[in-house]
């Protein structure tokens, strides 16, 4: 059964985009994040990047504004090539990119496998998006963004590897510090959940859907949400672990000793 969240986002996105595919420039535009996935909860926006054979100035971007009948959410911000729009009470947000800057990012993932998260985010965008217009381009992309080179997913790996390691969290936790512990905590769940996601060739969806993408295990999941129970969890066990090979052992000599 569809997700009840999806259908009507994506027919007010159609609507919406009747009124846009006149101004001039625009060569395609698609439905991107939550909606395009399958995964909208009743909370989702609409994302609707907007792909333009060179970028639109601000008259034309407040003129796009008027025809939608919309609002700002927040104050116009021409730079950032977002405007985050109210319409009929939803949030829109519309993105502003221009054709040969997407063909310069999937150059650089696909070519020069270049993995910072923004550019994966941008390719696992192009694999999902639902195309609106200009259905020929999207689906040029789609098929180069099948591609996940051995190369990348290698570079991925080893990266996102060798930045994890649990032994900081034994000590942050000895140390009641449950801001820092947290953030370490999130940051060894976002390292894993990366890691997955490139041996199973998948771009980067955000971590706002951990819980939703198919290639982490749901014991898995269910995993990391319960380590969030207690903040002390590793004082509390330390002594029934008898120490740990992943815990060097002058560390594992700081963690045996009284806080």
């Amino acid at each position: 059964m569809q997700n009840p969240h999806v259908k009507w986002r994506i027919d007010f996105a159609k609507q919406l985009a009747r009124h846009l595919v006149g101004f001039k420039g625009i060569k395609t535009i698609v439905i991107a994040g939550s909606v395009a996935h399958g995964w909208a909860d009743e909370y989702s926006d609409i994302e609707i990047p907007i792909f333009w054979e060179k970028l639109p100035d601000d008259d034309t971007r407040h003129e796009m504004v008027n025809a939608l009948n919309a609002s700002f959410i927040y104050a116009y911000d021409g730079p950032a090539r977002e405007d985050q729009l109210l319409i009929d009470g939803v949030q829109v947000d519309l993105w502003h990119v221009s054709t040969a800057h997407q063909e310069e990012i999937l150059d650089a993932v696909l070519n020069n496998y270049q993995f910072d998260l923004s550019t994966l985010n941008a390719l696992d965008t192009i694999r999902s998006c639902i195309p609106l217009f200009g259905h020929e381009i999207v689906q040029r992309w789609k098929h180069r963004a099948e591609e996940f080179p051995d190369e990348l997913a290698f570079n991925i790996i080893r990266q996102h590897l060798a930045n994890f390691s649990i032994a900081e969290l034994f000590l942050l936790a000895l140390r009641d510090n449950p801001t820092a512990f947290y953030s370490q905590l999130s940051f060894l769940q976002q390292e894993a959940f990366i890691v997955l996601l490139a041996l199973n060739r998948m771009y980067f969806p955000t971590f706002k859907w951990l819980d939703q993408a198919r290639q982490v295990p749901p014991c898995l999941v269910n995993g990391l949400l319960r380590t969030y129970c207690c903040a002390s969890v590793a004082r509390q066990h330390w002594s029934a672990l008898g120490g740990s090979p992943f815990v060097p052992p002058i560390l594992q000599a700081r963690l045996s000793s009284p806080a």
